[in-house]
């Protein structure tokens, strides 16, 4: 059967306009559901972080720096006991989170209660004895509770409120008695986090405990996702530290995106999800609009194939050689002699654009570094493998301290200010002496020192860091101080990370000791180790100060420091 040229032009028409917006289309579909499934796990992953830190918060800074403070008053004897009822008394007035406060104190028959008079009198429309539900009993508390972590967190069915206890040993005691501070927290404000958060318009946030029972919801109703219960309950009873992004499958054969991390401050799992159809229906709505498009441009090609079959059949086939060349890698090629003012002629030009366009981005390849290029190539899959390698390394960690407490009053533009410019003086000070920055954590600095004199040029920027807080200290107005820890060892190098986000850095057990001894610290202080203070030489050995061994988290045994710039400690 023998086609004239518009019938031809037709059906050629037909396969090229539908064609490329099909493949086209799949594409454009394809990376739009990659974008937007990568755009809510960040969402997911966004919102568990703020919950779990707006949680974390509440409990370390909010009411623990405070509390700390009462605790502080109340030990020793400098105040009488009427002036610790006082300091007791006005605790409770200007925590508004903190029910009651109570002193126990060895060998008194009854401890000191003090509670907040509005929440007491509701628990009196609910219970018998309202002082029997504030009361805290000490013996049924975990042993060895971390003064900043929760304990005994328990539900008011009467009330409906949730109730945390804090427990805080009183340094010195009272009277030479051993005595313990505890407070009862109304967490009705963490409830409102969860509730309040923008997130909850399109998804949902709960929290759950080690038992899968729901704290927290920001949706009313029956909860019956198993699955996500069952991975919060798993990362809870492993305390996993992580945020965990993936998809779940329901019982009902539908998939939501859910995103878990675990609360320091809390027995907590904070859970955030979205249904996978929510999260995907911006794609829906495309291939909706794709294929009324298509329909459209099908028809728009038909019938102006009709009109002028024999004016584009020439552009068209320029076009095609064009498209050939490029397939073969040629980018020099241009669509030429298309001189037509129409939507060939506009093709043709947004042809050439395109080819410029792709030229462009070959060209951008080219500064990207071969050793990155050839690190991805030589890998045996898509990504670079994880993994890394033992060495022998000092690691340095410098803590500012005071930080809190001049953000608190100063303007956010004027602390970042301050902080860059501690920051530039410290690093130079790191690079001078033969150490690379790791990372900066929030007013924290990670440096590392390798070689053979590793502990020695730790030591010396440590010393020299320090000369230069108390130069900035004159220059600036922030009366700013470090701690600093420093501790030497075997540690793994390499890539860490997962599939999505790896880092370059150093893990091991000599890095979480380090990071220790910079939290014990204290400010204008210097901290190392055994494996430091014996790998020092004599004239730096001679200047360290030795101090008693202290207990640290992650290890049995006490652990044996030095000091350098060590505070004289005042006379008893």
């Amino acid at each position: 059967m023998r086609l004239n040229l518009r019938a031809k032009m037709l059906i050629f028409t037909a396969v090229i306009a539908a064609l490329p917006l099909i493949v086209a289309g799949q594409s454009v579909i394809r990376v739009a559901r990659d974008e937007l499934k990568s755009a809510a796990n960040e969402q997911l992953a966004v919102t568990v972080n703020k919950v779990t830190d707006e949680f974390n918060d509440f409990l370390e800074f909010t009411l623990f720096t405070p509390l700390d403070l009462i605790r502080n008053a109340l030990g020793g004897d400098k105040l009488g006991f009427e002036e610790k009822i006082v300091v007791l008394k006005q605790g409770i007035a200007d925590l508004p989170d903190v029910v009651s406060l109570q002193v126990n104190v060895e060998g008194l028959p009854r401890p000191i209660v003090v509670v907040q008079e509005s929440f007491f009198k509701k628990l009196q429309q609910h219970f018998a004895s309202p002082l029997d539900v504030l009361r805290v009993d000490a013996d049924a508390l975990p042993a060895g509770s971390d003064s900043r972590t929760a304990t005994q967190v328990a539900y008011l069915a009467g009330t409906g409120d949730w109730l945390a206890t804090l427990s805080l040993p009183i340094p010195g005691g009272i009277q030479d008695r051993s005595a313990t501070l505890y407070a009862r927290i109304s967490l009705a404000r963490l409830k409102n986090v969860v509730a309040n958060d923008p997130f909850a318009k399109t998804g949902s946030i709960r929290v759950v405990d080690r038992e899968g029972r729901i704290v927290f919801s920001s949706e009313d109703g029956v909860y019956d996702h198993a699955s996500v219960l069952a991975k919060a309950q798993e990362m809870l009873a492993a305390e996993t530290a992580t945020i965990a992004v993936e998809p779940f499958e329901l019982g009902d054969g539908s998939i939501s995106l859910g995103a878990i991390a675990v609360a320091r401050a809390f027995p907590w799992a904070i859970m955030a999800e979205k249904a996978e159809a929510d999260a995907y229906r911006p794609v829906t709505d495309m291939i909706r609009s794709l294929a009324q498009w298509l329909a459209i441009g099908l028809a728009a090609a038909l019938a102006g194939a009709t009109l002028f079959a024999l004016g584009i059949s020439r552009p068209i086939l320029r076009i095609g050689e064009a498209a050939s060349e490029i397939a073969r890698g040629n980018l020099d090629i241009r669509v030429r002699n298309v001189r037509t003012r129409d939507e060939i002629g506009d093709l043709a030009n947004r042809f050439n654009d395109m080819i410029v366009q792709l030229n462009e981005r070959f060209e951008l390849q080219k500064f990207v570094s071969l050793g990155t290029m050839k690190a991805i190539q030589g890998s045996d899959a898509r990504t670079v493998s994880l993994g890394g390698e033992r060495r022998s390394v000092a690691i340095l960690f410098a803590d500012i301290r005071g930080y809190t407490a001049f953000s608190e009053s100063r303007e956010p533009e004027e602390v970042v200010t301050v902080l860059n410019q501690y920051f530039q003086r410290l690093a130079d000070i790191v690079t001078a002496h033969g150490g690379d920055i790791d990372k900066f954590v929030g007013d924290q600095i990670m440096a590392v020192f390798a070689g053979t004199k590793m502990s020695k040029h730790a030591v010396e920027c440590a010393i020299d860091m320090m000369k230069a807080m108390e130069a900035m200290a004159e220059d600036t107005a922030a009366d700013l101080k470090i701690g600093i820890g420093i501790n030497a060892g075997e540690v793994v190098v390499g890539a860490m990370g997962s599939s999505h986000r790896k880092d370059f850095t150093v893990l091991g057990d000599h890095v979480n000791l380090a990071a220790r001894l910079c939290s014990a610290a204290h400010p204008a202080q210097t901290l190392v180790s055994r494996n430091v203070q014996d790998d020092l030489p004599e004239k730096l050995k001679k200047a360290a100060r030795d101090l008693p061994p202290i207990s640290v988290k992650g290890k049995k045994a006490p652990i044996e420091i030095f000091a350098f710039n060590a505070p004289v400690p005042q006379p008893a």
